[in-house]
């Protein structure tokens, strides 16, 4: 994922698949690609971008790059004018105005759809800048709408699908743990990254060699 030089990329995954870390050091080496950038994190709301990806963020910057940390806004300057932001999409009309280098929407799912439609997207024209779309699935809404544009690779866009056992580092023992304590419907949205409507039924069909959703007809 990290290496798709698409400009507009989805990925789906399971919880604790490591998606945060993934679009945390994409949008630090974009920041350091170039001076006079732009970069934003966007969670569906500032205090779960606070709790999720602010400590996380300090932690990955060396110190000397960092010239102004603004800990109330969750905003850091660094050398050559560069500017990572963690902002929050329960205001949406607040984002409005900046151009971005790139922009990752995590849990884009919990998100409105005009989020990215109305308010992000036109604030990528001028800068040709990316987006990186995250999350977990939640039943099939605008989400899956464009997981399922990137995998035809329309306009730009690709994506990606994994579950949470793809990651080598999660337990093998704890996640069959959870699939014993989770309803099934449940395990399948939150480990295995399927979407699900509320009657429990799957939309697409997944193969677990290539990692892409193939649909049911």
């Amino acid at each position: 994922v990290f290496k798709d030089s698409t400009r507009f990329v989805i990925l789906v995954a399971g919880r604790r698949f490591g998606k945060t870390v993934l679009a945390l050091v994409d949008l630090i080496t974009t920041a350091l690609s170039k001076e006079n950038t732009r970069c934003w994190y966007i969670s569906p709301s500032y205090r779960q971008s606070e709790m999720i990806a602010w400590k996380m963020l300090q932690e990955m910057i060396p110190p000397e790059l960092i010239v102004k940390k603004d800990e109330t806004r969750l905003e850091m300057n660094l050398v050559g004018n560069r500017e990572i932001a963690l902002k929050g999409a329960e205001n949406e009309d607040s984002l409005r105005g900046a151009g971005l280098d790139i922009v990752v929407l995590d849990e884009y799912a919990l998100m409105k759809s005009n989020v990215w439609e109305e308010i992000i997207r036109p604030m990528l024209t001028d800068t040709q800048g990316r987006a990186l779309f995250i999350g977990t699935p939640k039943c099939k809404n605008h989400f899956y709408d464009l997981f399922l544009r990137g995998q035809r690779k329309e306009d730009s866009y690709s994506s990606y699908i994994f579950k949470t056992s793809d990651n080598p580092f999660i337990s093998k023992d704890e996640i069959e743990e959870a699939k014993k304590q989770l309803n099934e419907r449940h395990f399948r949205q939150e480990y295995e990254a399927s979407f699900e409507d509320y009657a429990g039924l799957v939309y697409p069909e997944f193969n677990h060699k290539s990692h892409i959703i193939e649909p049911i007809y």
